[in-house]
C-alpha cells in the first residue's frame, strides 16, 4: 500500500547539531588531555651533551624530578607527580618515601631528572641519592635513573 503525502514527496535531511555536540566534546577531551600531558613540565634552561653520549629514552613507566631553579645556582625544592618537596632534609626523606612507593607499584620505574643549567650540581646530587635510597627499601639492586638535557641538542 502506498501512502501518498499532501505536502509532496519527502526529502531527507542531515541534522548538524549530533556532529557539533560531538565535535565540541573532541575539543574539550584533547584540551584536557593536552593540560595532563605537560603536567611534569616546567620552564628550564636544560643543558646540552658536548659530545653527545644522550639517545632518545624508550617508553616506559617514570617519575620525571624536576630541580625546582632557585636564585644564583641554588634550589627552592624537587616536584615530581605534581608534588613539591622542600630542599632540606625533611622533603629529602619524602621525596625518598614517594619514588619507594612509584617504585613499589611499577619495578621497572626510570627516574629522569630535570635541572636547570645554572642550578648547582649539589642540588641535583640528593635527588641521585633519593632515587639509590628509594631503590634499596624497594628491594631493587638499583636505581635506573636518567639525567634529561635539552632535546634539540641530542644526536642520533
Amino acid at each position: 500500500m502506498r501512502s501518498i503525502h499532501q505536502r509532496g514527496p519527502v526529502r531527507a535531511q542531515a541534522s548538524l547539531t549530533p556532529m557539533i555536540d560531538v565535535v565540541f566534546l573532541l575539543v574539550v577531551f584533547f584540551v584536557a588531555v593536552s593540560q595532563l600531558v605537560d603536567r611534569d613540565r616546567i620552564d628550564m634552561d636544560l643543558p646540552s651533551p658536548s659530545p653527545s653520549a644522550a639517545h632518545q629514552p624508550e617508553d616506559g613507566a617514570r617519575a620525571v624530578v624536576n630541580v625546582l631553579p632557585g636564585p644564583e645556582g641554588t634550589s627552592i625544592g624537587y616536584q615530581v607527580d605534581g608534588l613539591v618537596f622542600a630542599a632540606d632534609a625533611t622533603g629529602q626523606a619524602a621525596l625518598v618515601n614517594h619514588l619507594q612507593d612509584r617504585l613499589e607499584q611499577s619495578p621497572d620505574l626510570f627516574v629522569n631528572v630535570r635541572a636547570d643549567r645554572g642550578t648547582a650540581w649539589g642540588w641535583v646530587a640528593p635527588v641521585l641519592g633519593a632515587a639509590r635510597g628509594a631503590a634499596a627499601m624497594a628491594g631493587q639492586p638499583m636505581a635506573r635513573v636518567r639525567l634529561i638535557v635539552e632535546p634539540g641538542a641530542m644526536q642520533q
